[in-house]
This record gives C-alpha cells, sequence and structure tokens, in this order.
C-alpha cells in the first residue's frame, strides 16, 4: 500500500515512526499535534477488560462502547480535520474518508478493511458497506466509522454489523440526511505531560525506537504481533478508551472504576502477561513506556504491599487493576488497591493485603 513501507532494518512501519514519536517521559504523541497521545497495547487487554466487566455487571456495554468512541472519534476529527478538507469530502463523497481509514487501519493494527459499496452519496440516504477481518474490536470500529462520518458529513449516523464468518465482519453505516443535532461535546481529555530521562535505542535506518523491531506489521492482514509471544497489538487514543470508562460510570454509577479495576486484576492472574516481563523495577518501567502508559517514577515494595507513583498516567482503572494482579502473582497473597491522583497530575496506587 503506498505510504505504508517497512523499514529495511527494524521492521517497523515508516508511516508509524514518521506520525509518531515515543518520548521520554512515557507518552506517545503524534506528531503534528502533541496534545494527541496514544497507547500500544495488546488488543486481547482491552477486550478482556471489557468482557470483564460486562461478566461481573451482567450486561453487555457494546452500545456504550460504540457510543463512547463515536464522540471520541467525532471530537478528534472535527478539532483536526480542516474545514476546507471537510467541504471537499462533501462535494466529492466519502471514498477518500474510506480510503485513509483503510490505509490507517492497516499502519495501527486495526484489521484488513475494504471498502464493499457506496450508495445514494447524496440522496436522502446514504449508505456505506464495508468489510473487516481480523478487526481490533468491533464496537471501537463501529464508533470510529460513526464518529468520522458524523465530523465530515455533518449527518446522524446509525452503524451496524454482521458476521460473515468467524472474524468477518460486514458493517453498514446509514448516513441520514437530517443534519447532526446539538449535542453535549466531550470535555477535551488532557493528560500531564512532565519531562522525563527514558530513553529507547533508535534504528541506525529510521530512528525510531528499536525495541519495536520484536513486532512484526502484517500490512496485509492490518495485524501487528510481537514475534515471540504471539500477542496482538494496536495503536489506539487512550482518550477514547478512558471516554468508554467515563461513559461507563456516568450510565452505571461510581463503582464501575473498582469494576474496570477487578476486570483487569482478574485478567492479569489468567497468566497473559508473565512475571519475567516485570522482573526489575527498569523493565517494568520500559513496558509501561513502551506502552505509552507513563512513566514508573517510584515502586516500593514491602511485606505485604505495593506502592506505585506513576508520572503521566492515562487508562488509570486499567493500570490500577495491572499492578494488583502483578502484586497477586508476586507475592501469592489476595491484596486491595487504593489510589488517587495528586495534585499536578500523578498516579498513586498503594495495595496492601
Amino acid at each position: 500500500m503506498p505510504g505504508n513501507k517497512l523499514c529495511p532494518v527494524c521492521g517497523i512501519v515508516k508511516r508509524v515512526n514518521r506520525e509518531h514519536e515515543w518520548l521520554g517521559n512515557g507518552t506517545i504523541v503524534q506528531r503534528a499535534n502533541c496534545d494527541h497521545r496514544m497507547v500500544f497495547i495488546e488488543i486481547e487487554n482491552l477486550a478482556k477488560t471489557f468482557s470483564g466487566v460486562e461478566e461481573i455487571i451482567g450486561m453487555s456495554i457494546d452500545r456504550v462502547i460504540v457510543e463512547a468512541k463515536r464522540r471520541a472519534t467525532f471530537d478528534f476529527v472535527d478539532h483536526t480535520l480542516p474545514g476546507i478538507v471537510k467541504v471537499i469530502v462533501r462535494l466529492v463523497g466519502m471514498s477518500p474518508v474510506i480510503r485513509n481509514i483503510t490505509a490507517l487501519g492497516s499502519v495501527m493494527g486495526y484489521g484488513n478493511i475494504q471498502l464493499i459499496s457506496v450508495k445514494n452519496t447524496h440522496s436522502k440516504e446514504s449508505i456505506v458497506k464495508i468489510s473487516i477481518k481480523e478487526p481490533y474490536s468491533v464496537p471501537l470500529f463501529c464508533g470510529d466509522l460513526a464518529g468520522a462520518f458524523n465530523a465530515v458529513r455533518r449527518r446522524q449516523v446509525a452503524v451496524d454489523f454482521e458476521e460473515l464468518a468467524p472474524d468477518y465482519f460486514l458493517i453498514t453505516g446509514h448516513i441520514s440526511q437530517h443534519p447532526l443535532e446539538l449535542q453535549e461535546r466531550l470535555q477535551a481529555k488532557f493528560y500531564e505531560h512532565k519531562p522525563g530521562d527514558i530513553s529507547f535505542d533508535k534504528c541506525p535506518e529510521c530512528s525510531g525506537p528499536a525495541i519495536l523491531s520484536e513486532y512484526r506489521w502484517d500490512l496485509e492482514r492490518g495485524v501487528i504481533e510481537n514475534k515471540e509471544r504471539g500477542r496482538r497489538m494496536v495503536l489506539v487514543g487512550p482518550a477514547a478508551i478512558d471516554a468508554v470508562m467515563d461513559e461507563l460510570e456516568k450510565e452505571l454509577g461510581d463503582s464501575i472504576p473498582h469494576v474496570i479495576v477487578e476486570a483487569q486484576r482478574r485478567f492479569i492472574k489468567t497468566g497473559f502477561y508473565t512475571v519475567d516481563e516485570v522482573a526489575s523495577e527498569e523493565l517494568f518501567r520500559t513496558q509501561l513506556a513502551l506502552r505509552g502508559l507513563g512513566n514508573m517514577r517510584d515502586i516500593e515494595w514491602s511485606e505485604g504491599g505495593l506502592r506505585i507513583r506513576l508520572e503521566n498516567p492515562c487508562l488509570i482503572p486499567i493500570i490500577v487493576g495491572m499492578a494488583l494482579g502483578f502484586f497477586e502473582i508476586t507475592s501469592g497473597i489476595e491484596g486491595h488497591a487504593d489510589w488517587e491522583q495528586s495534585e499536578d497530575g500523578d498516579l498513586l496506587v498503594d495495595i496492601s493485603s
């Protein structure tokens, strides 16, 4: 695919390195907009966290995921896409937007996305059909699609999906002639960006983080995998995932952060991650920074306890649940997690037995 070439030395997609930067403060940002943060995270982590929440509360959260992701994507595209581009797209049709989504999907690990058809683009109702194989998340992708169409077409959008075969879906978008109604805008998620001293060795060819050579980009499938462990990864904005968690809390109550912590704790204890991956403070710090989850400044183990201070955090309930799960695996005892954010944005986690 044009523009999506692999570095001949490390194998990183050049577009990823060209458009993103792994900073020394434990964050990943877009080079063109350093306020837009990304995370590089295992898909199974997100999927099992969502399904774990569903198991605990006894109901599907797909509708909440789609709606929160739609609003987050709408907000991002609406603020970043130049007005003249949106006008041009409304005149010439949605194909350019869909082509960009397809190209982006193969690079970011979203899956193999193909446009099936666009009908009645300028009539009463537009119908767009897209197939996706090995999607990173069906509800998150549906939200991506709806939000992008909202921002460009300024029309109401309904999206549904049908599984045609295992891991192969048909996504249908109904774009109405009715204007997008005034709605509550998502509050822009502000992440602290304290400086840091984390450094990754650079690839001599593309200058990207050499540690990414541990991952394989399969552009035809739209899949990123860890070469050794086979885990699938995705590059996604944490603001969208945080929006999902915030929306769940608004709808279902203030116990939701604790439910997410518990879902993540259960996931960690399945053994998906191994203790040797966090065998030392420096290794744990590197793994968090590689994923863009923040800069671990302090970690203190005591008899029956663990304390962590993390600068520039995101996905806070997931991180807390991760710390709790690793504590229980390492210590062999059950733990309890308390956490708070300091006035300057640091995440403080206190785990006790």
